[in-house]
């Protein structure tokens, strides 16, 4: 093989693994929360302040629908599910109801 010839193979090779590198990185970073989103620790606080919060047992972040939701209990023992939009920090009400829905 010439050396030229060897050379544009690993060119191409090598551009080839690159995008796919940049690729994953592109799906993995999909999943996350938007840039310049409000900071979970915002979320969190904004959480705690509620009136009769007692503890969080979970956050979780779901990129299909661009929000957090946050599950925690009240002082009397209640659970409470809420939902913050990940780009705004707004409450939503949870996808899911009380009864599955």
């Amino acid at each position: 093989m010439k050396p030229v010839t060897v050379f544009a193979a690993l060119t191409l090779l090598l551009a080839g693994n690159a995008y796919a590198q940049d690729d994953a990185e592109q799906r993995v970073l999909s999943k996350l929360p938007p840039p310049g989103g409000v900071k979970l620790s915002e979320l969190i606080a904004q959480t705690e302040r509620r009136p009769g919060f007692y503890a969080i047992e979970s956050v979780s972040f779901s990129d299909s629908d661009g929000e957090y939701e946050v599950i925690y209990f009240m002082e009397d023992g209640a659970e409470v599910r809420i939902n913050y939009d990940a780009a705004t920090g707004s409450p939503r009400p949870p996808k899911r109801g009380l009864f599955g829905g």
